[in-house]
């Protein structure tokens, strides 16, 4: 199923008019800033850190495009009780992952628009329990969706806040919030 999503991401914008596609399709490209936060329920473990994303996307027309990134989630720490009467140890979590999203979006004016996006994120994440010599490491592919505000300062710059939720395996709740500055070429015009 992980391969098929690409391709089946791709079916609505294939679906579109190719006139509407050429009139309003934009390439563009970002960097964000914000801040990660998780908890994994069975160790008691909750953490927060500063999160970083990079991104390339295409707008096809005024409602639908897709988006390719790398977000990288930070370092996050906590103390995990090992057993009752023990010393609790530190344990530290770090996690990236490249996503792929399709993205619906709604223009409220000239300058604004919400969206909202779907996809998957194949993520990287690597922990260290304590003072232990080796980190253990973890991998998959999950489900990634969020929601956001672009704003349009310009003709190619734009300014988007999002949340994103990420469905990763061995965290209960996973958000992401970033606020990113964006650059846009128009074509077909």
């Amino acid at each position: 199923m992980p391969r098929l999503l690409p391709a089946l991401m791709l079916l609505p914008v294939l679906a579109l008019p190719a006139q509407a596609v050429r009139a309003e399709s934009e390439v563009y490209g970002g960097l964000g800033l914000g801040y990660s936060t998780f908890k994994i329920d069975n160790l008691s473990f909750e953490g927060s850190a500063y999160a970083t994303r990079q991104f390339l996307g295409l707008r096809y027309g005024d409602y639908v495009g897709v988006e390719l990134g790398y977000t990288d989630f930070g370092t996050v720490k906590d103390r995990v009780a090992v057993q009752q009467g023990q010393p609790s140890l530190v344990d530290r979590i770090e996690t990236s992952g490249y996503d792929l999203a399709l993205v619906g979006i709604y223009p409220i004016d000239s300058g604004l628009k919400v969206f909202g996006k779907l996809g998957a994120i194949r993520w990287d994440s690597e922990a260290t329990l304590g003072s232990f010599p080796l980190p253990t490491r973890e991998d998959g592919t999950d489900l990634l969706w969020g929601v956001g505000m672009d704003f349009r300062g310009s003709e190619r710059f734009h300014v988007r806040i999002e949340g994103e939720f990420v469905d990763i395996a061995f965290a209960n709740s996973w958000w992401v919030l970033t606020t990113s500055l964006i650059y846009g070429i128009p074509f077909g015009r």
